[in-house]
């Protein structure tokens, strides 16, 4: 039967699920923990601080290469090495999105001096405020009869033309 949608590969197509994603939750038997990603290394590593207050080498788990991306200031969860001796290298096994480390913050999963970078940089120092003139300020209303009164002379001026 000939294909009545599209071009030769069509129904190789992706199917799209709409179905929700389960959170991954650390576990503490399995010794995971959160982090965020400080800068990218190259090679699939990245320097990563961790919310237990270490600086670890993080590198990507094989089944997530070339199909997850990894970036800076991302919020990933990574299994710690037991194999080794040192305590600086870690495997990463998730990243989370926006929506799910907003989450992961409201359950109280982060330690309290973690920020994300969701917030503003704006202070309010640096931030101008308008005043929309209230009506009730002697100040204005001394202005606006200001205002009349050149008006006035306006009209007086192109009348006598």
């Amino acid at each position: 039967m000939p294909n009545k949608k599209g071009g030769k590969k069509f129904k190789k197509g992706k199917k799209q699920s709409f179905h929700a994603k389960a959170m991954i939750y650390k576990d503490p038997k399995e010794d995971q923990e959160y982090g965020k990603v400080i800068r990218a290394m190259g090679n699939g590593r990245f320097d990563i601080q961790c919310f237990d207050g270490k600086n670890r080498i993080g590198i990507l788990a094989g089944n997530m290469r070339k199909k997850v991306w990894v970036n800076k200031d991302d919020i990933i969860l990574f299994s710690k090495w037991e194999f080794t001796t040192e305590d600086n290298k870690c495997s990463i096994i998730h990243k989370y999105d926006l929506d799910e480390s907003r989450k992961l913050q409201r359950d109280g999963e982060f330690p309290d001096f973690i920020t994300l970078d969701e917030e503003n940089d704006f202070t309010t120092d640096d931030m101008i405020q308008f005043d929309y003139g209230d009506k009730e300020s002697s100040s204005s209303e001394e202005e606006e009869e200001e205002e009349e009164e050149e008006e006035k002379k306006d009209e007086i001026d192109l009348d006598d033309i």
